[in-house]
């Protein structure tokens, strides 16, 4: 197990130091967070070398592996928040509740899971730390809540709360899924119309149009030309085809990559605005319940990275997390970060001078989720009549450049100049 160098500092702001052998940098984290110690700097001890590469890449692939064979959807961890929440309110043990729920439960691998867990809790490790095993299951939010709730002796009541704030997300994201499968569909449609015109249709009209002895219009020629060359090396086209696939699959999973990608999804026309307030409100709504159920504002920043799901408020949420560390405020962190919204910094500003931080993030997670669901209702509206255009017309001059030649065909016949 790696070992940690951290710098921290208590309530009083004496500095304190030291080594801790833990599993990874987030259960150093609820250890200094549980020792009343403000983390300020953690480093990983682990040796260097060929052997520590290639150890970490084992890690990584292990990690990938775990984490899509116990991945589990959003509703079925909602379900098991609630049903835990109402088993403990009841006065149920622990344990039995678990198993109870790992029986019933109608997610399968979430019940194979769930008896892991029992196993771990009835060998006397704490539920947070037997969830943090299962990564494709339970997030760091949902192990943090879990782990405050633990603390705090508030178990069934932060887990009704969890409940509620996964079912709002995965309704936001279905919401949000919604408006842009049908684009997405379409523009696929459009792009397969395009390859069975320039492989199948066009090189009949080419067949045609070769018996002519007058010139093509341009745009004929053009549309010819690129199916003669396509059609021509078919297996080339197919073949470079894939190499830019998987160029720009490898592109994506890079750190410039993800960034530029999700750069560009904010600046979308129509749908870019609609995609960064979705994030927007994920980070609001997640802070908010974090601090809620007292989390300490760093390990909320620490935990929450990833919850938006774009790389360009990863990095904001990144800034604001090194700011608060040097002891600015939140708002002022969020403010020189430069990617949060106005309205929200000011309720932030707001939350923290008045005490209410959890409430006025939840207030503007609220807001910001009306919104949403205002855009999905008239995107919904909007999209399908541009979508249909757009296919049209791209249909439309592709056949206007194939019939140009036609519309010249009397003439032609007329001057004698079909070939036999």
């Amino acid at each position: 197990m790696p070992s940690y160098f951290y710098k921290a500092r208590d309530a009083s702001g004496r500095a304190h130091e030291g080594i801790e052998i833990a599993a990874s940098e987030e259960e150093v984290l609820r250890i200094l967070e549980n020792s009343k110690l403000i983390p300020v700097f953690i480093e990983n001890r682990a040796p260097g070398g060929a052997a520590a590469v290639r150890g970490q890449l084992a890690r990584r692939y292990y990690e990938i592996v775990q984490r899509w064979r116990t991945s589990v959807p959003p509703v079925s961890v909602a379900l098991f928040a609630r049903q835990l929440s109402t088993m403990i309110s009841a006065g149920l043990p622990l344990v039995r509740s678990l198993r109870s729920i790992a029986r019933d439960h109608e997610d399968k691998k979430l019940g194979v899971i769930l008896e892991r867990v029992s196993d771990d809790v009835q060998k006397g490790e704490s539920l947070s730390t037997a969830l943090g095993k299962h990564t494709g299951a339970f997030d760091e939010v949902f192990v943090s809540l879990v782990n405050t709730g633990e603390i705090s002796g508030t178990l069934d009541r932060i887990m009704d709360q969890t409940a509620t704030y996964l079912e709002k997300a995965e309704a936001l994201r279905l919401k949000v899924q919604a408006a842009l499968r049908y684009p997405i569909f379409v523009l696929s449609f459009a792009v397969l119309i395009l390859v069975a015109m320039i492989v199948k249709i066009i090189p009949m009209f080419s067949a045609i149009y070769e018996r002519f002895r007058v010139p093509l219009p341009l745009p004929t020629q053009i549309l010819l030309g690129v199916s003669r060359v396509v059609v021509g090396n078919l297996l080339l086209a197919g073949g470079l085809t894939v190499i830019a696939a998987i160029a720009a699959a490898y592109f994506a999973q890079t750190e410039r990559g993800r960034l530029w990608i999700d750069r560009t999804k904010f600046n979308l026309p129509i749908f870019g605005p609609l995609i960064r307030m979705y994030a927007v409100t994920k980070f609001a709504r997640t802070l908010g319940m974090l601090t809620a159920s007292g989390t300490q504002i760093l390990y909320a920043l620490k935990v929450m990275r990833p919850v938006p799901g774009n790389r360009v408020l990863e990095q904001g949420i990144e800034h604001v997390r090194s700011r608060v560390e040097e002891g600015d405020s939140l708002s002022k962190a969020m403010t020189e970060a430069q990617v949060f919204p106005e309205m929200l910094v000011q309720m932030t500003a707001t939350g923290e001078e008045t005490g209410q931080l959890d409430n006025m993030l939840t207030r503007t997670a609220d807001f910001y989720e009306q919104r949403v669901t205002a855009q999905v209702d008239g995107l919904s509206s909007l999209v399908e009549p541009i979508a249909i255009v757009v296919l049209g017309g791209l249909v439309g001059v592709m056949l206007l450049a194939l019939y140009l030649p036609i519309f010249n065909l009397g003439q032609a016949m007329r001057q004698g100049l079909l070939g036999h």
